[in-house]
């Protein structure tokens, strides 16, 4: 059946797939769309609260934000990048289970 939870999640996964091409496409780590999309999944997270894992969200919120104020560079930039895609493919996976059930 389709309702709102099911249309968000759907626009979320969408956005989801849309954020990991941006990061690996982009040429700088300095834009604000991964954080308006973290806004949004914030808000699903609160919306409904067994949907996404909060843990996860907010780890790949934090590397999120690390990559977006860059102070660091070399292993560690290339560390906290990994991080948050492997936050974001584990998110990806969650809401595609989701629609599935």
């Amino acid at each position: 059946m389709i309702d709102g939870f099911w249309i968000s999640t759907l626009i979320l996964l969408v956005m989801t797939i849309g954020v990991i091409y941006f990061r690996i496409t982009a040429v700088t780590t300095e834009s604000n769309w991964p954080l308006v999309y973290y806004t949004f999944a914030v808000l699903h997270l609160q919306l409904y609260t067994e949907g996404l894992y909060s843990e996860v969200v907010f780890a790949c919120i934090l590397a999120a934000m690390f990559l977006r104020f860059e102070f660091m560079s070399g292993w560690i930039q290339k560390l906290i990048q990994a991080i948050e895609y492997v936050c974001l493919v584990l998110i990806g996976y969650r809401l595609l289970s989701l629609l599935i059930s």
